[in-house]
């Protein structure tokens, strides 16, 4: 494992850097204030046959009832950004609003998606359930943050790291001061070992009632029923980070002996400034990347922890992220 660890490089992944071999493989996405964010490496040409297909499948669905299935339909800021606000499902309530916006820069797509709701057009505010609703149409408010952030919105070399508050994830980087409602996941995927993985995530909008250690209970059940056991388990001091962490072995979704070792950091106290922090490598199991079934582990549970040990204990704030 000497080899796989000699040659790590930072990665960028929410307001966090964590240090990885550097030829991993990465995927990964956002939400934000409740908007979704995805991001995929493509062409220009497809980014523009794309976002043609999906206007000229929009315009031409027609509602089964009176009211418009396509509500907006233009660009945001510049050719390469396009939005559209639509009904959803034919199925749909005429209330119902689905945003949907795309932005190509220097070689990746991103595409953003929200769900809102107006109960003004048209009218439904006779309806006594309506008339509980405090917001009766949030469209105008979804419709200027899906602008807000399709214009902030950059993409991201993995080499780079950026130098000012802000969001990094797949291909992307969303600048701005820390909020308490965000969400980042990335998946990094040793490239000579698909079935080991390790997923960062951080989320400020969630917050656990007890910490990794204090779940002892559940934790056991579920190593019951993998016919697993704890390798290790305790407390761990990380770069500006007090986090707790549990090493286990035991059966993984594809049937054989594999390990899983977990982080957890600001569990009970999640918040803008430190959210709700998660570390999991995973070996012997599928990911975005291997999805084949294998006979094996490509990793014995203590070249898994040695991995571990070196790569966990990289993981700390980014300067000026927050």
């Amino acid at each position: 494992m000497s080899d796989l660890t000699q040659n790590l490089k930072p990665y960028c992944t929410g307001r966090y850097l964590i240090d990885m071999p550097a030829d991993v493989l990465m995927t990964g996405g956002a939400t934000v204030q409740g908007v979704r964010i995805e991001s995929k490496a493509m062409t220009h040409e497809a980014y523009l046959q794309e976002v043609a297909s999906r206007k000229a499948e929009l315009r031409g669905t027609k509602s089964i009832d009176p009211y418009p299935f396509l509500y907006a339909d233009d660009a945001i800021d510049g050719p390469d950004t396009h939005y559209f606000v639509y009904r959803g499902n034919l199925s749909d309530g005429p209330a119902n609003r689905v945003f949907e916006a795309y932005k190509w820069d220097r070689g990746y797509r991103f595409k953003l998606g929200i769900v809102g709701t107006d109960f003004l057009h048209p009218d439904q505010t006779s309806d006594p359930i309506v008339q509980q609703i405090n917001i009766k149409n949030d469209v105008p408010r979804k419709t200027q943050l899906i602008f807000d952030l399709v214009k902030r919105l950059r993409w991201r070399s993995e080499d780079e790291i950026p130098r000012e508050p802000g969001l990094c994830f797949f291909g992307a980087f969303l600048p701005g001061k820390a909020t308490d409602k965000e969400d980042v996941g990335t998946q990094f995927v040793f490239r000579e070992n698909l079935d080991v993985s390790i997923g960062v995530g951080s989320d400020s909008d969630i917050r656990e009632s007890n910490t990794l250690l204090q779940r002892s209970a559940e934790v056991s059940r579920d190593l019951s029923a993998i016919g697993g056991k704890t390798v290790r388990k305790g407390t761990v001091k990380l770069q500006g980070i007090d986090a707790e962490e549990w090493l286990l072995t035991g059966k993984t979704d594809l049937g054989i002996q594999g390990t899983k070792c977990l982080l957890e950091a600001n569990s009970t106290t999640s918040d803008a400034q430190s959210p709700l922090l998660t570390l999991e490598l995973n070996t012997g199991s599928p990911n975005a990347f291997m999805r084949d079934r294998i006979n094996a582990a490509s990793m014995s549970v203590s070249e898994a922890v040695a991995v571990w040990d070196i790569v966990s204990r990289t993981l700390r704030p980014r300067p000026n992220g927050f």
